[in-house]
């Protein structure tokens, strides 16, 4: 709480610089606490203690708030909703359970229904969240749907527009901007059972009309997803022969996401599965499987992001990203529970086998940089069965032997 002299140096101000002061204060991002893997979460307690100076800076910066702060209500019959968009879409919740039913300063209603399974055996669920959480939130859906196809036939969303501040005597306005910034991210929500559109005030006919434009967009094919994909990771390419070695891991990310697979910090999301399990009709794809060819994409992009890590000396990480995989090929042979033979652990007829055994000779490079010579042992004698003709996998081994007697 600030001291009267403080208070009366603050109101001594121009308006304008008030009104940046404020700002700062106020706004979604100062208040944001980023957590690893690109989770966060908001804690405006010391802020909103700017409320508490005295009644003419509590007018000032409470309007100032309302405009930074546009707040959504998400009503669901599942009351696991909001833990997936949490730690699926990492979309941070301000609210939930009660608090958010009671909640009343939302600028959008957002009502998920299930007619063909009745009234909910559970009732129903709230969480409130930001706008500009929002596309998270959206983009999470559009996956959801990808991964299990038809669901959103079953659903009918509502989405009602209101002004959560005038009287209930005053005239209704919600800010086009605002509109756009509530409405149009519900254009990745596609093939529902029934949408219904509203508000007090009703939403501008422009925009309502863009948002069904945009939800009436077929989601791209699996094989221009793939294309994109390809077109991506040699731009990645590029950019790592060039030394460029952080660009190049951005526009790997950039890659992934073409797949449907969305990778946040060290967590990677795989969303799709059912989207891409089916047989591929366009070139140059066309009689293949589009699961096997994101398979393979899977591959190369992992021995690329391995390649860069291993090009910026980051052992962690390498050895991180190399061992996901790794592991996932070791439950294939059991290799997870006991060692086994490197004849035996190499899946030599897997798709993309020589950039698995790129894999595995670069993550045993890290595992020889942290100092963990046996490990790396036994995944370099692994890559020489996927890599029979590299002369530096031989080498690699031939050092690492020797240096264990």
């Amino acid at each position: 709480m600030g001291s009267q002299q403080e208070v009366r140096g603050l109101l001594s101000l121009p308006p304008e610089i008030r009104d940046q002061i404020y700002t700062i204060i106020l706004h979604p991002s100062n208040n944001r606490t980023s957590l690893p893997d690109e989770y966060a979460n908001y804690d405006y307690r010391d802020a909103l203690a700017l409320f508490r100076l005295n009644r003419q800076i509590y007018y000032e910066a409470r309007d100032i708030f309302r405009t930074l702060n546009v707040f959504l209500r998400i009503e669901s019959p599942w009351s696991e909703a909001e833990q997936h968009v949490n730690l699926i879409g990492h979309v941070p919740i301000l609210m939930r359970g009660a608090r958010a039913t009671r909640f009343r300063e939302h600028s959008l209603q957002v009502t998920i229904e299930t007619p063909a399974a009745g009234d909910p055996e559970n009732g129903t669920h709230h969480f409130v969240m930001l706008a500009d959480d929002l596309p998270a939130f959206t983009r999470a859906w559009f996956y959801w749907n990808l991964s299990h196809p038809g669901l959103n036939q079953w659903l009918r969303l509502g989405l009602f527009l209101r002004d959560p501040y005038a009287p209930d005597w005053d005239e209704k306005h919600v800010r086009r901007d605002i509109q756009r910034r509530v409405l149009l991210p519900f254009g990745d929500v596609k093939g529902l059972r029934e949408f219904s559109l509203g508000g007090d005030p009703k939403p501008q006919p422009k925009i309502a009309a863009e948002l069904r434009a945009l939800q009436a967009v077929e989601p791209q094919s699996p094989e221009k997803c793939l294309s994109e994909c390809i077109r991506l990771k040699s731009e990645g390419n590029e950019l790592l022969q060039k030394g460029e070695v952080r660009a190049a891991l951005e526009v790997y990310n950039r890659a992934w996401e073409a797949i449907h697979i969305v990778v946040k910090g060290r967590q990677r999301h795989v969303h799709a599965e059912a989207f891409f399990a089916r047989d591929l009709v366009d070139e140059p794809f066309a009689g293949k499987n589009g699961q096997l060819e994101r398979m393979n994409l899977r591959l190369q992009l992992v021995a690329n992001t391995c390649l860069a890590y291993m090009k910026l000396s980051d052992w962690h990480e390498l050895q991180f990203w190399g061992m996901r995989t790794i592991q996932l090929m070791r439950q294939a042979t059991g290799a997870n529970q006991r060692h086994i033979p490197p004849e035996d652990e190499a899946l030599l007829g897997f798709p993309s086998a020589a950039q698995v055994g790129k894999i595995y000779f670069r993550t045993a490079r890290a595992f020889q940089e942290l100092g963990d010579r046996a490990e790396a042992r036994r995944l370099v004698r692994v890559a020489q069965i996927y890599l029979p003709h590299d002369e530096t996998v031989r080498k690699t081994l031939a050092s690492l032997a020797l240096k264990l007697g």
